[in-house]
């Protein structure tokens, strides 16, 4: 009898770790981020470690790595997250939300490693699997003019590896992006950028030399990139929608849909 007892509390115990290990691995579910209304965030479970991480959230313009200040309403950003340290193993949640606590904002099909759920009013985005490199993005459309502030925050773990939740470091931070002026677009509008044929073929042609153009597939993978230039050769892309991501001449992007044929 004792020997099937303990057998019994062996199994249990490995079974109960388990259970632990995955919930951990793929991501505490719930609202974790430190948003106003949430379940706290992720040192409610895991602390003790340093691995010097820092954390850095927003939104940026697709395919790029510096946070924006005020955000268009309706257009299409991507949310990105990145831990700097030394951990090979970090997880996080984010999520973007108004002044009440409320989502904000429209979320793309979430990459791979990572999933998009409702909690309550919030969307939560967050990670199925740990990452080695610290960094995620997803692509996000911003909400309709008159929604106001937006604010993104997010808990991250960097993880020991030790498969408990001691000896981890969390980090937390948030941005908030204010929604555009009206003297914003019509400084937009000053410096507005025509492409010269839309859908277009072989080249893409603008109106005007700018900084820097940078074609992005549907994927959010570059396949071509011209500098001060008006111009930029596609010969080589396939028929179908791409997204034209310009920096302009006064330093501010502009991001245009373009069709191949």
């Amino acid at each position: 009898m004792k020997k099937i007892l303990l057998s019994t509390l062996v199994i249990a115990s490995v079974f109960t770790l388990g259970l632990t290990l995955s919930s951990n691995a793929n991501g505490p579910g719930g609202n974790r981020t430190g948003s106003p209304g949430s379940s706290g965030n992720c040192g409610s479970c895991h602390s003790g470690g340093n691995f010097s991480g820092q954390l850095k959230v927003g939104i940026v313009e697709i395919g790029d790595t510096i946070y924006i200040t005020s955000y268009t309403p309706g257009k299409a950003y991507e949310m990105f997250v990145k831990i700097n340290g030394t951990s090979s193993k970090m997880g996080f949640q984010a999520t973007a939300v108004n002044a009440s606590g409320s989502a904000l904002g429209t979320y793309a099909t979430a990459p791979t490693g990572t999933n998009t759920y409702n909690s309550g009013t919030k969307v939560i985005w967050g990670h199925t699997s740990p990452s080695s490199t610290g960094a995620w993005r997803i692509g996000w459309t911003a909400p309709a003019a008159g929604a106001g502030t937006v604010t993104v925050y997010s808990s991250c773990i960097l993880a020991n590896g030790n498969n408990g939740d001691n000896g981890d470091q969390v980090v937390v931070g948030s941005k908030s992006i204010s929604e555009a002026t009206s003297s914003n677009t019509k400084e937009i509008s000053k410096n507005e950028i025509i492409v010269l044929g839309n859908p277009t073929k072989d080249i893409v042609r603008l109106n005007q030399s700018v900084l820097s153009m940078s074609i992005w597939n549907q994927s959010g993978q570059m396949v071509a990139k011209s500098n001060n230039s008006s111009e930029c050769n596609i010969q080589h892309l396939p028929t179908g929608n791409y997204y034209l991501q310009i920096l302009k001449n006064n330093h501010k992007h502009e991001l245009i849909q373009l069709s191949v044929k």
